[in-house]
């Protein structure tokens, strides 16, 4: 049996219906207590019509993601022709965990790796030390457990997360683009299921989440 359905979305509007409904890969960070913006009573409330999502369209940071996304998407396959890109512009149901659902913002083919993530990211840096500490070497926790929802979603085996990084803190205010490559982890697959499925019966009956303080 398939990882996954393909469900198709008429319009932006569906789509958020579709990801209001159910879990995705951006809900990880918060269901887990690792986002520092939102916390999991937020989208509770959120996901159980208590309060209505905020709308970052006019967000300059968002329009750029946005506008940058195809963009990055033939960037990436131009620098990598040993990877096949293509989009899938359906969201994925687990058929496992009827919850969970992933948007792709592409499907990279190998042809040895086979089928995986490929997902695309803007940011900005306003400092050398924050570039140091969430994209030198590495991304963002939010991410990375982003794509290893996807990755649990679809059963495929690795990732790619591709950036533009924009370091305002250069006297140019130059871009640097990277790629970074992660393999499935099955330890962190399980504790994202695990809190996924928690939080998915906090919807379910209805109770609002404890409050969780990270010290």
């Amino acid at each position: 049996m398939k990882d996954f359905v393909e469900l198709d979305y008429k319009n932006k509007e569906e789509w958020h219906e579709l990801r209001k409904s159910a879990i995705g890969g951006s809900d990880v960070a918060t269901i887990m207590h690792l986002n520092k913006y939102k916390n999991a009573q937020d989208l509770w409330k959120e996901k159980t019509g208590r309060k209505s999502r905020v709308n970052l369209d006019g967000n300059l940071a968002v329009q750029r993601g946005n506008k940058s996304e195809n963009l990055l998407l033939e960037h990436f396959q131009i620098n990598n022709g040993d990877y096949i890109v293509s989009k899938l512009d359906k969201t994925l149901r687990s058929t496992k965990y009827g919850f969970m659902i992933a948007n792709l913002d592409g499907v990279v083919e190998h042809q040895e790796l086979g089928k995986g993530v490929l997902e695309i990211k803007t940011a900005t840096c306003h400092s050398w030390k924050i570039f140091q500490e969430t994209w030198k070497d590495d991304v963002p926790i939010g991410h990375w457990l982003q794509i290893q929802h996807y990755m649990m979603v679809t059963g495929w085996k690795y990732a790619i997360l591709y950036a533009d990084i924009r370091l305002e803190f250069t006297e140019d205010k130059k871009h640097e683009i990277k790629m970074y490559k992660f393999q499935r982890n099955e330890e962190a697959i399980k504790q994202i299921i695990e809190a996924e499925i928690e939080f998915n019966g906090f919807l379910i009956n209805d109770i609002e989440p404890p409050l969780t303080i990270n010290l």
